[in-house]
């Protein structure tokens, strides 16, 4: 068609081409009259930036996504003997990541403290917290450790359940923490970055969207220099949605915690339903930093809802964490990138070359 055919039939759609847009538009006339037809709202003039963005392919680099682990939670019903082998299985786990931090006093185990003992060290999953002190126990017995004003900071952060070390001195007849050490993980761990430019992005709901915005969060996708996936939450049950955004590769999560690999990225995703399921409330908007730091996903127990031997100890440092619980997140803790994305207008850009977060508005 010549460029009198083509303003003609543009014009016959609904569309007029503008001076700049027209060369383009004799490139391909009907490839781009069809796509302009789908967008919403429909543009009236056309103009050079509408072609563009039509014509530019998304450019996604050629990309394994490795399913590491996926967290089952198996329902079941849990005798005494499923209650006491879950938590050895969890006390033996922990114990394996803490004893090496456990500095230079006498690791013991409770049952030979010794009379005449001042100063050692043990470690213990955590079944009592009271006003001052808590009842900690591994194996072998059982010891109350009191805490005072110096480590008040730390004793707010024990919880039932927990595993810790304690490092201890004898006054009278108690036991006083002088440290509390957690699981955690490393603080000088080496940042782990992708040998490729690959931006991974994180999506929430994005149905809760007027079209204009919506269109916009297509647009910057679309847009998005090497972007090689990304995390979808929600909305995975619209078709429509789900065929727009196919083309991105998408990773999307429903129930269970995952753990993936991309290169040498480890990435745990937390779907908001996983936490809805552990039935208790949270003391901060951040559940996501206290796993980390105990290493472990439930930070309680939670009877007739997981797999009775533990499986939930984060032996696999991530070194990125993707949820939509809760406030929206953007941070770093000890090297593990946390971004949780609960908000529709908001989408989050994830350079796994850099580690830089970029945070989109709409």
């Amino acid at each position: 068609m010549n460029e009198e055919e083509v303003v003609r039939l543009f014009l016959q759609n609904g569309f007029q081409v503008s001076k700049n847009a027209l060369p383009l538009v004799l490139e391909d006339p009907e490839h781009i009259l069809s796509e302009l037809k789908k967008m919403k709202p429909r543009p009236f003039i056309i103009s050079e930036q509408h072609i563009k963005n039509i014509q530019k392919p998304v450019k996604i680099k050629p990309l394994e996504i490795k399913t590491i682990k996926e967290y089952r939670q198996e329902k079941k019903p849990v005798c005494v003997k499923d209650y006491v082998d879950h938590f050895i299985s969890r006390y033996e786990e922990l114990k394996k990541i803490i004893e090496p931090k456990m500095g230079t006093e006498k690791l013991i185990s409770i049952n030979k403290i010794a009379v005449q003992s001042m100063m050692f060290s043990a470690i213990g999953i955590v079944r009592e917290k009271n006003r001052n002190n808590i009842l900690i126990e591994d194996t072998t017995g059982e010891m109350y450790v009191f805490f005072d004003d110096s480590l008040k900071e730390k004793f707010e952060e024990i919880g039932f359940d927990d595993v810790i070390g304690v490092v201890v001195k004898k006054s009278k007849d108690k036991y006083y923490a002088k440290n509390v050490i957690f699981p955690d993980i490393p603080s000088s761990r080496e940042v782990n970055k992708t040998e490729n430019d690959m931006v991974l992005a994180v999506v929430s709901s994005p149905s809760k969207l007027d079209v204009a915005k919506y269109n916009d969060l297509i647009s910057t996708l679309t847009s998005t220099k090497n972007l090689s996936s990304i995390v979808f939450f929600d909305d995975t049950t619209n078709e429509n949605i789900t065929n727009d955004f196919s083309k991105f590769r998408p990773i999307t999560p429903e129930t269970n915690p995952s753990l993936f690999q991309i290169e040498n990225i480890k990435i745990l995703i937390l779907p908001k339903n996983f936490f809805e399921t552990l039935t208790f409330d949270f003391k901060t908007s951040d559940p996501i930093t206290p796993i980390l730091k105990k290493r472990h996903l439930f930070l309680r127990f939670i009877p007739n809802t997981h797999n009775n031997h533990d499986e939930f100890v984060l032996t696999e440092i991530p070194d990125l964490i993707i949820s939509n619980f809760g406030e929206t997140i953007n941070k770093n803790y000890k090297g593990t990138t946390i971004v949780s994305n609960s908000n529709p207008n908001k989408t989050f850009l994830i350079n796994l070359k850099t580690r830089e977060v970029i945070e989109k508005t709409f």
